[in-house]
């Protein structure tokens, strides 16, 4: 209390000659503190507060960044052709229409006519693989002594073939600026060939039903070139 008094005292009074009256000089420094009060009272809390607190040096604002701007874009066009490679089991059990399909796979591989095999299959099973008759079964209608001899002789168990179909397919638009930052859209449409290629194996010890072996084992024996001879069915080829 003391201190903000002795503040608030005027300097013309705190100048004054010493020989003035005790009650003098404590009227006139009650008088310029109320007046002082007064002054910071009548202003609003805010304003009182920054009255009363010394003046604090504000932070400097920082500086708004300057907004990123585009330094290149590239375009990247997909390619004109993709090569897909798959795995698959050979079918073992396939249906009428999955063995039409092997039928034309098996014949392109050995290069014999696929209506050859065709004719005699539908002749011994009508495609159906379950097919039997005493101790012949399968698609070609294999004794398993039969069957297990061409096995023996059979040139190759990898299975290989190809498909291919045509899509539209858009390419990439990558834009980068200059904070480094990317973006990456959709660019230009453009045709596609996807070759997709499956391989597979038959079986090493396959069951004497096995659809695909069969076949396999019948395609080589039309060709020439199994331990089962084309004259061996009843069905001509």
């Amino acid at each position: 209390m003391r201190e903000f008094l002795a503040r608030a005292v005027p300097a013309h009074v705190a100048a004054e000659p010493s020989d003035q009256s005790p009650k003098s000089v404590l009227g006139a420094v009650l008088a310029a503190g109320a007046l002082a009060c007064a002054g910071v009272v009548g202003l609003p809390p805010a304003a009182q507060a920054q009255a009363q607190a010394p003046a604090a040096e504000q932070p400097a604002e920082p500086e708004a960044a300057a907004p990123a701007h585009v330094t290149k874009v590239t375009s990247v066009r997909p390619a004109r052709r993709k090569v897909v490679r798959k795995r698959f089991k050979p079918a073992a059990r396939p249906g009428p229409r999955g063995v039409r399909r092997i039928i034309h796979l098996e014949a392109r591989r050995w290069n014999i006519s696929p209506s050859s095999l065709s004719r005699r299959v539908a002749c011994e099973s009508n495609y159906r693989w379950y097919a039997g008759n005493g101790a012949y079964q399968g698609l070609l209608q294999f004794a398993s002594s039969t069957f297990y001899r061409g096995l023996s002789s059979i040139r190759s168990r990898e299975v290989k073939f190809v498909r291919e179909r045509k899509r539209m397919v858009h390419g990439e638009r990558i834009v980068q600026y200059s904070d480094g930052s990317l973006t990456v859209g959709r660019g230009v449409k453009r045709r596609q060939k996807v070759v997709t290629v499956y391989s597979g194996t038959l079986p090493r010890n396959p069951s004497v039903t096995h659809g695909w072996t069969q076949l396999r084992i019948g395609s080589q024996a039309i060709r020439g070139l199994s331990a089962v001879g084309s004259g061996e069915w009843a069905c001509p080829a």
